[in-house]
């Protein structure tokens, strides 16, 4: 093993850049061991543990105002409270990966409940989430409303269902497209209570899959009517509105008249 090596040389066995070598040089963080004869600058081996030290602190996150901090200490103090700092934060980032990767599956166990088997059940549903906000006079939806009304709502919305919803009445009456509010809807408990956030409780109910081309809706209307012949073949009351929920748009070909999956959930119990 040689004993010096090129700024060139030391980029590629660290896989480091040759700028950021030099700025750690223009900053009093790492400089060259020694400038040769032929102007060139050299590293020693003798600083490899250092160079690996700092490549790795600064792939935790570690600052570098407080990286030349820690390498000035004549303790190892610094450093572990650095680490344990680092450690902290990356319990954090597995926790959020978590939590993420349970949103995935979540949103595939819908879309293969929802687009896959469209067929009428009866299944128990878990707890919902919404933030929901009734319908203007003139069917006016304001999104944003809702949203803003929590800074972080419009992170928890990313993963959750627009829905909206249809009274009893509306429902025993045929009304399929008169809606009583719309708003958001997760299996994720929202960051923080509104005005807007209620908690729908695990409850029976009606469901069944829907599929959507038209821009009026009017395959909702089969899909309803089935899902009411079902529920009186069956003997059982409506308790709640019947809520319908967003779970897929493709394009299908027609960005300005996309392909709609729905799922549709009634509560019900025995009459």
């Amino acid at each position: 093993m040689k004993e010096f090596y090129t700024v060139g040389e030391i980029a590629k066995i660290f896989n480091l850049t040759t700028p950021t070598l030099r700025y750690y040089d223009s900053i009093h963080l790492i400089s060259p061991w020694k400038v040769g004869g032929n102007g060139y600058r050299y590293y020693s081996k003798a600083q490899f543990e250092i160079i690996s030290m700092v490549t790795f602190m600064r792939s935790l996150g570690t600052p570098i105002k407080r990286l030349k901090q820690i390498l000035d200490e004549d303790t190892p103090d610094g450093i572990r409270q650095e680490l344990a700092r680092s450690c902290k934060e990356i319990d954090g980032q597995i926790e959020a990966l978590r939590a993420l990767k349970q949103k995935a599956l979540l949103f595939d166990r819908n879309i293969l409940s929802t687009c896959y088997d469209p067929a009428i059940t009866l299944e128990e549903t878990p707890t919902f989430y919404t933030m929901c906000n009734t319908f203007g006079a003139e069917d006016e939806l304001n999104i944003e409303e809702i949203l803003q009304a929590n800074k972080k709502a419009y992170a928890w919305a990313t993963s959750a269902g627009i829905i909206s919803t249809i009274t009893a009445e509306n429902l025993e009456k045929g009304a399929f497209h008169t809606y009583e509010s719309y708003g958001y809807l997760s299996e994720t408990k929202y960051p923080a209570k509104n005005r807007y956030t209620h908690v729908i409780p695990r409850r029976l109910c009606v469901t069944a899959g829907m599929q959507v081309k038209s821009v009026e809706h009017f395959e909702a209307d089969a899909v309803y009517a089935a899902m009411m012949a079902f529920i009186r073949k069956k003997g059982m009351k409506i308790t709640g509105p019947a809520i319908e929920r967003n779970i897929l748009d493709l394009y299908s070909g027609n960005r300005f008249n996309p392909t709609i999956y729905f799922k549709i959930y009634i509560p019900v119990a025995a009459s």
